[in-house]
């Protein structure tokens, strides 16, 4: 009796997983990888943990034929991290593509060649998924330049380039100012060429 798509996928989604998220980490350099990959402490390595548990949950809905939700909050987070790190938006979404490929190289020696209509469907949650988390990527990267836009546009802003921002260069010179008038040192005039 052969197996369905659905069982496969649960029976082999170990070895997947594993490779899927290799497909994530080698985007990083050699050490990160290493640090990514082997902490699976959640509080020591957060972003592996969110790489994994989110593609864990993403990888379960996606294995359900029934029609279930796509962002599941741990995918919500993982997306999140990678609208914060610079990244193009389809090196951020291209992850969920390359499931494909990994689930056809696992399944191939089970002679899942004949189960046309399941792979069609799979392929299809898949598409959808990366639709849906192309969204939520481009969101929170809105999200994130309002933030930064609200900031600097209410002068909250801290200049991460080693400047001073204007409004705490103003309070500076205020404070030499009185501390100049304070001690008696009479502010230097500016000398005009005349």
């Amino acid at each position: 009796m052969k197996k369905s798509l659905e069982a496969l996928l649960q029976e082999k989604k170990g070895e997947i997983l594993e490779k899927w998220e290799d497909c994530i980490l080698s985007g990083y350099a050699p050490d990160t990888f290493y640090i990514f990959k082997n902490q699976k402490d959640q509080f020591a390595n957060p972003i592996g943990y969110k790489i994994r548990s989110g593609l864990a949950e993403l990888y379960d809905v996606l294995c359900d034929t029934g029609d279930h939700e796509v962002i599941t909050p741990d995918l919500e987070q993982l997306i999140k991290v990678r609208a914060v790190q610079k990244v193009l938006a389809s090196d951020a979404v291209s992850f969920v593509f390359k499931l494909k490929q990994l689930v056809r190289e696992e399944l191939a020696s089970k002679g899942m060649a004949e189960s046309y209509k399941e792979w069609l469907a799979f392929d299809a949650r898949i598409d959808a998924a990366a639709l849906a988390i192309f969204d939520m990527f481009m969101a929170s990267k809105e999200q994130l330049y309002k933030v930064r836009l609200s900031e600097f546009t209410q002068g909250r802003h801290i200049l991460t380039d080693g400047s001073i921002c204007p409004s705490a260069l103003v309070r500076q010179n205020k404070q030499m100012q009185s501390a100049e008038t304070e001690a008696g040192v009479a502010p230097e005039k500016e000398k005009v060429a005349g």
